[in-house]
């Protein structure tokens, strides 16, 4: 006895010893290989650049190879699988059992008369010490079947709900591609001209200085022309500082290396900024209907819905078929093969007490969602209206920039013209080219500004302009699709409310 006794300590003590686990930190060198990994995979798989970038091939690329649309993309893949995995629990259980049985003595037995307590049968056995068993199960349960069934109803909507936050992913790259590209694309237009004019505008500061000094001009027209550069030379590096940050965004939204040499495409002439031709009140309708975070809580709504059904069902009988054929090698049996059925059903008397608590609190549920929802539908309300102001902003902002720049540009010319050559002269030439430069760089700038406040808009919205699967279409492809619905909306040819064929129950009104 004591021999069993220690090894069973010993084998209590050895399975506990194995179960014991200690933090084990990842290693510099695997961190390293990882690392190494990741910036070779990173940038591969990808098209590569052969030509200046449109806007609509940059977006294009976005959408193709950001790693955030990528994830959104991947999050969409595992719901599908997921919803297969629920479709089969659905299904009856079907098991295949087994296995080998071996006593060290027999199973015998013997009976004992309960009145009289004398033993009315000798010790007997009516099973091998060893023998084999093997059955092949067919369970079919009522209450698992129904709660599957809403579980996979839930999973499908959770397959929707990956769709539109991928959705917002989009609406978000078209927004930020269009500010990245339109600043980078006026980076690599303007910038070269900006270190010769901010040298001769430095050159000319110092020299104005040494005329103020040796008193050669009037005090203050020279202090005058002293701070007007200042503020000139100020505002070309404030912007030149803002653009050269656009190009890394861009890298980044396009996912290409930040220190690759790819260009954009430069227009024959700044383009116009589009008009937006909607109202507020209509943005706000297509913001409603079109709007992924709305979409997404009809479907967790929805979710909970389904979550009733389930708790309700959970209160109700169980009924469980179970099938089966089985086999034992036992060489008592008259049979060792044989099958069997049986019907049975449970009722557990604990989930219908708790029943009325979990039916209320799914239904609160239902409320809380509704209540997200709308809370939302404000937010995107006022995020629209917002969004349209800052367009309204935006394009004033450019009109005024594109006057300003008109009159320095002909101001510029003007100065230039002017046969009259002397200290005075060349110091105002150059500060009329400062300031022409700088209001060509305001203006190009406000026109970017429309742009990011025009994606703004789509994204608040709710508008996706790639339709379609996107993985297995090429850049060009796609940059031709997305050149074809942008420009419909640069025109004000928005998408369209669906019409309402039937009006809404009073049911919907109150919800």
């Amino acid at each position: 006895m004591s021999f069993y006794k220690t090894v069973s300590l010993a084998l209590i003590a050895s399975t506990l010893s194995s179960c014991s686990i200690t933090p084990q930190p990842i290693d510099a060198q695997s961190r390293l290989n990882t690392m190494l990994s990741d910036q070779t995979e990173i940038y591969s798989h990808q098209e590569p650049i052969t030509q200046p970038l449109t806007f609509y091939d940059a977006l294009a690329r976005a959408l193709k190879y950001n790693f955030d649309h990528r994830l959104t993309m991947m999050e969409k893949v595992l719901q599908d699988s997921q919803l297969e995995v629920a479709t089969l629990n659905m299904l009856p259980r079907l098991a295949v059992d087994a296995g080998y049985m071996g006593r060290q003595s027999e199973l015998a037995s013997s009976s004992t008369n309960v009145t009289t307590r004398v033993q009315s049968l000798v010790p007997s056995t009516s099973q091998d010490t060893n023998r084999g068993v093997a059955d092949l199960a067919f369970t079919w349960n009522l209450l698992d079947f129904g709660t599957s069934y809403f579980q996979a109803k839930q999973q499908a909507d959770r397959i929707l709900i990956a769709q539109e936050r991928r959705r917002k992913v989009i609406n978000n790259l078209v927004k930020e591609v269009l500010s990245a590209y339109w600043s980078t694309n006026i980076a690599e237009r303007l910038l070269p001209q900006l270190i010769p004019v901010l040298a001769q505008a430095e050159e000319a500061l110092k020299l104005s200085k040494a005329i103020g000094e040796d008193r050669l001009q009037p005090v203050v027209g020279v202090l005058e022309y002293q701070r007007s550069l200042l503020r000139v030379i100020a505002q070309l590096k404030k912007l030149r500082a803002d653009l050269n940050s656009a190009k890394p965004k861009l890298a980044g939204l396009i996912n290409v290396p930040m220190n690759s040499n790819f260009t954009l495409a430069h227009p024959e002439q700044t383009p116009e900024a589009p008009v937006l031709k909607s109202t507020p009140a209509e943005l706000e309708s297509m913001g409603l209907f079109f709007r992924p975070e709305l979409r997404e809580e009809l479907y967790q709504e929805r979710i909970s819905r389904n979550e009733v059904w389930k708790e309700l069902l959970k209160a109700m009988p169980g009924l469980t078929i179970p099938l089966s054929a089985n086999w034992d090698s036992n060489s008592f049996l008259v049979h060792t093969t044989w099958l069997e059925a049986s019907a049975r059903t449970t009722f557990n008397l604990v989930n219908l007490v708790s029943a009325p608590k979990t039916w209320k609190t799914a239904q609160t549920q239902i409320e809380v969602a509704k209540t997200r929802r709308k809370a939302l539908s404000i937010a995107a309300v006022v995020q629209i209206n917002i969004g349209y102001q800052q367009y309204l902003k935006a394009l004033d902002g450019y009109q005024s920039a594109s006057e300003l720049n008109n009159i320095d540009q002909s101001l510029f010319k003007a100065i230039s013209n002017n046969t009259e050559v002397d200290a005075g002269s060349e110091l105002d030439r150059i500060h009329a080219a400062t300031s022409a430069l700088a209001s060509q760089l305001e203006k190009e700038q406000s026109l970017a500004d429309v742009y990011t406040a025009l994606g703004n808009i789509y994204a608040s919205i709710g508008l996706d302009p790639a339709s379609g699967i996107i993985e297995h279409v090429t850049v060009r492809t796609l940059s031709v699709q997305l050149e074809k619905t942008l420009n419909r909306w640069y025109a004000g040819d928005l998408p369209k409310l669906p019409e309402i064929s039937t009006p809404p129950t009073q049911e919907a009104i109150t919800e």
